[in-house]
């Protein structure tokens, strides 16, 4: 149609481009570490959302939505003149263009190349669109102090959520996650992931024991709150923390969870985050060595050196 074709000249607008796609951990890490660049290069971001958001029937898929919204962040969004930029077409004419237009203009496609750390993202220029999951501390951790910032809550705790909340700083808590969900429903997750056993859980819990000798006390959180109820007993006091107290999103969980002074977490980025964010001083925290059971990837750079994987 004429007119219809976009210009090749760059627009005015210098930025970069972060593709979101999973649930709210992989969306916090994601918006990490295009919040780096962004402040490294003092430019735009703003969070492509049609992959995240597109509801095209998938086998074994499961679709999650936009997460971020329970922090006090204010985003961009990306604009489909603004991922035109960046996108490669499936037709040879198409393609031919979308290269040309990236050459002229100075966009660049970064792709996670692999799951570890890969320096080379951190010298991104500006204009880029960042498409991968960037699993690591490291490619924000020179500007933690502004993260921690953007991950605060934008809704208070309820009034059942602030009495637990005290209850929580009051005692010696561990956050203990259990993660089930589509690691057991879906079978090319369950395959993938695996899903963290009875053992693991108290073989942690006994070495924080030699660690912390006394009044340890678990505050259990899970996407299978029955599962836990019924299978999971410990060596400690412990209280499975019902789904009343999710709050919008499941916002209220996580800033529940990272308020505990101690957590043993599954192969979850939802609970890496819960104990990221913790501020507790003399946090021990305990991860899976094995972080996909069905999968060969380097997961070196992922669980931060004082944690301790089991």
């Amino acid at each position: 149609m004429p007119g219809h074709e976009t210009s090749l000249a760059k627009p005015n607008q210098t930025l970069i481009v972060v593709n979101l796609k999973g649930g709210m951990g992989n969306q916090m890490f994601q918006w990490a570490a295009g919040r780096y660049l962004s402040t490294k290069l003092r430019v735009a971001l703003k969070l492509d959302l049609e992959f995240l958001l597109d509801r095209t029937p998938r086998a074994n898929f499961t679709f999650r939505d936009y997460d971020l919204d329970v922090f006090q962040i204010e985003p961009e969004f990306a604009d489909p003149e603004d991922r035109e930029w960046f996108r490669s077409k499936h037709d040879l004419a198409s393609r031919f263009r979308s290269k040309l237009k990236r050459s002229l203009s100075g966009s660049r496609l970064v792709k996670e190349r692999f799951f570890h750390f890969d320096p080379d993202v951190l010298q991104a220029r500006d204009f880029s669109y960042l498409d991968g999951y960037w699993q690591s501390e490291k490619y924000f951790q020179t500007i933690e102090k502004e993260i921690r910032q953007d991950f605060q809550f934008r809704e208070g705790l309820s009034q059942a959520g602030a009495s637990l909340a005290r209850e929580i700083r009051a005692s010696n808590s561990i956050c203990l996650n259990v993660r089930r969900g589509d690691f057991v429903a879906n079978p090319e997750a369950a395959e993938f992931h695996g899903v963290m056993g009875l053992d693991y859980f108290t073989s942690a819990v006994l070495k924080l024991q030699e660690l912390v000798p006394s009044g340890l006390e678990a505050f259990v959180f899970s996407d299978d709150i029955e599962w836990c109820e019924e299978h999971l007993k410990l060596p400690i006091p412990m209280r499975v923390v019902s789904h009343a107290f999710k709050g919008y999103k499941f916002g209220q969980y996580l800033q529940l969870m990272s308020l505990c002074k101690h957590f043993i977490i599954p192969n979850s980025s939802f609970a890496w985050w819960a104990a990221w964010l913790s501020e507790s001083p003399d946090k021990r925290v305990f991860a899976p060595k094995v972080w996909f059971a069905g999968s060969q990837e380097d997961t070196r750079d992922l669980i931060p050196a004082n944690w301790i994987r089991i």
